[in-house]
């Protein structure tokens, strides 16, 4: 299977489930299917084959347990559950794409804005951190070892995963790069 038809896949059952999540911050793109694909591809443009089998997998023992990953997910966004998973790999996660969102920040300020979730403390779960934490929670532990090993080569090849994804999407959005993009919404803000 390519893998941009296991992407489809992911993104079919993600949407299905998405769709379904009552969460106590209503999900704007929860009215997009566009718009959800479109940045949720962005991300999974950038897994490897393994990972994207791996999650793909996670996604389909869920449905057949009747679970609904995305819904836990905003839960525990929403501080209703618990924690779902206690692996350390979690945590060294977080701590290097918070590291990356923090230099998406700094050189691109208003799309940063614009498109990402603020590292900043929000006390409503929508922050960057508490987003990736409880998002890798529903993963397999199998699919968050593959996603630790290919964020933990490219920290150690000094290359910014995040800034990578952030690209693909102001693409699919018809920028051409990201200097381009943010020219556009300082434009839009008045900057």
């Amino acid at each position: 299977m390519s893998d941009e038809t296991l992407i489809q896949k992911i993104l079919d059952i993600e949407w299905r489930m998405f769709r379904r999540v009552k969460s106590a911050t209503p999900v704007v793109c929860q009215n997009s299917p566009d718009t959800f694909r479109k940045v949720r591809s962005s991300i999974f443009d950038l897994w490897t084959t393994e990972m994207l089998q791996s999650y793909l997998n996670d996604l389909k023992t869920a449905q057949n347990l009747g679970r609904n990953l995305l819904t836990e997910k905003y839960a525990r966004m929403d501080d209703l559950l618990g924690p779902l998973k206690n692996n350390p790999l979690i945590e060294k996660i977080v701590a290097i794409e918070t590291k990356w969102q923090e230099e998406i920040r700094q050189h691109y300020p208003v799309l940063y804005g614009v498109t990402c979730r603020s590292t900043d403390p929000s006390g409503d779960g929508s922050n960057f951190s508490i987003y990736l934490r409880c998002e890798l929670e529903t993963y397999g532990d199998q699919t968050i070892a593959l996603y630790y090993r290919q964020v933990k080569s490219a920290m150690e090849n000094r290359e910014n995963l995040a800034l990578r994804m952030l690209l693909q999407l102001v693409r699919k959005g018809g920028f051409s790069d990201l200097n381009q993009a943010e020219v556009y919404f300082r434009q839009q803000r008045g900057l």
